[in-house]
């Protein structure tokens, strides 16, 4: 161990050390350091994305960066989405409602469809009184017509976020969670949450499911307010569980910091266009 890390310690030095995703080749612009890749791979075996010590630095680990650099790779690759309904199907956990699965179809105007699980389509109610599909982009909601009109150059559409990082990286992340964007789109958020201090690679994971993915990590000041001039400040460990082959997310879990409760969990089963609902 103590041969491997010196070993790291030198490749580092010499700015070569990478670890590729599953046999993909990382670009050589995004070439990162992770010196936790040796020691891990004589430990164990090879493994992806290995997390990277930093020091406190407050900023995304190599690692992290590296990985979801890599995942802008992949969604920017993906197809196009021009059916005329997306389907979510997601199951959701937490201490409330218990465990709970949904099936939704909306289509580019917001309007809502819900299907049973024996198939009973519930269609979205007629005139105003429906509830649109719709989702945050800084202190606007933004439906499926306005995500196609948002800038994909990074900076351009970091700018419409919260500057908060922790409010930043929540609303880029709900975007990849659910929604219909672009290729070009989901590359640029997937590339701001690189740019995005605090974040931490946890590294090769199964999902509630089984299904293998590769995780991150962030940890962010909550809230709400209990009345005038009161309110309650918390913090929660986010993580958010990505299919490297995709691009797309698999689970996202919320855990109260300080407190002996199972996190809240969503688990994404189905994403993708459709084209009829049911």
């Amino acid at each position: 161990m103590a041969a491997a890390r010196a070993a790291v310690a030198g490749a580092a030095r010499r700015d070569t050390v990478v670890v590729p995703l599953r046999g993909r080749t990382v670009p050589r612009r995004r070439r990162l350091l992770v010196a936790a890749a040796a020691v891990a791979a004589i430990a164990a075996g090879a493994v992806a994305y290995p997390v990277l010590d930093l020091g406190g630095r407050p900023a995304a680990s190599a690692s992290a960066a590296q990985f979801l650099n890599d995942m802008a790779d992949v969604a920017a690759d993906s197809r196009t989405a021009d059916a005329p309904y997306w389907k979510v199907r997601m199951e959701t956990v937490n201490q409330d409602d218990g465990r709970v699965a949904t099936t939704t179809f909306f289509d580019r105007a917001g309007r809502i469809w819900s299907v049973d699980a024996d198939g009973t389509v519930h269609e979205p109610p007629a005139g105003k009184a429906g509830k649109l599909k719709k989702w945050p982009v800084g202190k606007k909601w933004l439906t499926w017509p306005a995500l196609e009109k948002l800038p994909t150059e990074q900076k351009a559409l970091t700018a419409l976020f919260p500057k908060a990082d922790e409010s930043r990286f929540e609303q880029v992340a709900i975007l990849l969670e659910d929604s219909p964007a672009s290729p070009e789109l989901r590359a640029a958020l997937f590339r701001i949450l690189a740019d995005t201090p605090g974040v931490k690679l946890v590294g090769d994971v199964q999902d509630s499911k089984g299904r293998p993915g590769v995780a991150v990590e962030v940890t962010r000041k909550a809230g709400f307010s209990t009345g005038p001039e009161k309110g309650v400040t918390y913090w929660t460990t986010d993580r958010y569980t990505v299919d490297p082959d995709t691009g797309l997310l698999l689970e996202t879990t919320h855990k109260i910091r300080g407190q002996d409760l199972p996190a809240d969990r969503y688990t994404w089963l189905e994403l993708g266009p459709a084209d009829r609902v049911g």
